[in-house]
């Protein structure tokens, strides 16, 4: 195969992804209407035993309150989640923000609103986060989960990471 061939390919379905960012962000009502799940903090394994469930029976949510939340199993590196709009969020939604100190997309779940904004917890973090976020920094939230799918976008990224790391 002509490597002008590839390229091209490439491009085509670079501009595609694009258009359809762009058409599902309209529609959905945010900037980032498909996001790849790109750590471990909102997985449910023997950590967020403690970090989750432990820790918010602690701090006033009782178990069939958590089972009412939006992804109550939360979910893994490597899932994909389609985002709405960030309107009517509420205690239990998971939202997608970018902290402007930072500078990327953290997707968290909301455990308290406050007149300031929103405290967020990763579900498998032993902690909140240590800001408030503002509601100029939310993005949307999230709606729908699809396993896996995120891996296309995590693996080149970890495994140019790792590279970075080796050189």
């Amino acid at each position: 195969m002509k490597f002008s061939k590839i390229l091209y390919d490439i491009a085509w379905a670079f501009t595609v992804a694009m258009i359809l960012r762009i058409i599902f962000g309209i529609f959905l009502g945010t900037s980032f209407p498909f996001v790849a799940v790109m750590s471990s903090s909102m997985s449910h394994d023997v950590h967020a035993v403690n970090n989750y469930f432990v820790w918010m029976e602690q701090h006033g949510f009782g178990r069939n309150e958590l089972a009412e939340f939006p992804l109550e199993f939360g979910f893994n590196k490597g899932d994909a989640l389609v985002i709405g709009s960030p309107s009517g969020v509420e205690v239990g939604d998971v939202v997608v923000y970018v902290n402007p100190n930072l500078g990327y997309a953290i997707i968290h779940r909301v455990i308290n609103a406050t007149t300031e904004g929103y405290v967020t917890k990763g579900d498998r973090n032993p902690s909140p986060d240590p800001w408030i976020v503002k509601p100029d920094w939310l993005k949307g939230k999230a709606v729908v989960l699809v396993p896996l799918l995120g891996w296309i976008r995590v693996f080149p990224s970890d495994f140019i990471s790792f590279i970075g790391s080796v050189i």
